[in-house]
């Protein structure tokens, strides 16, 4: 599903590679957590694997598309098939809670009575059902950390990735998110997820735990 072949990744102005040859194979169905203090890297590779960042040097494939050589134009499409989980939410604060979900299926040309009916599924699964219509700058930061995740669920992507998906929330919101990615990995997807929160790891049975000092990851479990 995931493949890095020593990659770096540089910045301008900057004395150190974010990113230092960096090795990585995720297969299909694995959960990953990807850990690290603050400033080591883990947002720069996530940024690899949607295709916001391009490597200075090595290989980024997703699935069997190789993302150095992948055309701007074709993006859109990889990332229609990725469920992407961000920190700050990202959502359209003046749209509804259905509105914010439906977007990413209106996008892949899909019909009004299958995506009423997908997003209906998917608010349950998270237990939003009741917000549907509400604005989603109307929602605490529990709520909305769940519509961006019913939002990255709604189309069944393959490949979850999540860079601090709780890094907002209280204990228990980040409890009851983490159970809902558990979910999905269970269900058949790969999910990665970027946390420096420690008492995530235990969440998954048989997860893998990488980790990034600096630039460089190593395996840890």
């Amino acid at each position: 599903m995931i493949r890095l072949e020593r990659v770096s990744k540089t910045y301008p102005h900057r004395d150190e590679p974010a990113l230092k040859r960096v090795s990585l194979h995720v297969a299909p169905g694995e959960f990953v957590y990807l850990t690290g203090h603050s400033g080591a890297g883990k947002t720069t590779l996530l940024r690899l694997l949607y295709g916001a960042e391009m490597p200075s040097r090595g290989r980024v494939l997703v699935g069997n598309t190789d993302l150095g050589r992948l055309a701007p134009r074709h993006l859109p499409l990889l990332r229609r098939r990725l469920g992407l989980v961000f920190q700050d939410f990202r959502l359209l604060p003046r749209r509804s809670v259905f509105e914010n979900v439906a977007l990413s299926l209106e996008v892949a040309g899909l019909d009004r009575r299958t995506v009423a009916h997908r997003v209906a599924e998917v608010l349950e699964q998270v237990k939003l059902s009741h917000l549907a219509q509400a604005p989603a700058d109307t929602l605490s930061g529990g709520e909305q950390q769940r519509v961006a995740l019913a939002r990255a669920l709604a189309p069944g992507p393959d490949l979850i990735l999540a860079d601090e998906p709780t890094g907002n929330l209280d204990p228990d919101n980040a409890l009851a998110m983490m159970r809902l990615l558990v979910g999905d990995y269970v269900g058949g997807a790969t999910v990665v997820v970027a946390t420096h929160d420690p008492t995530l790891l235990s969440l998954v049975r048989g997860g893998r735990v990488v980790h990034l000092d600096r630039g460089r990851l190593e395996e840890t479990a």
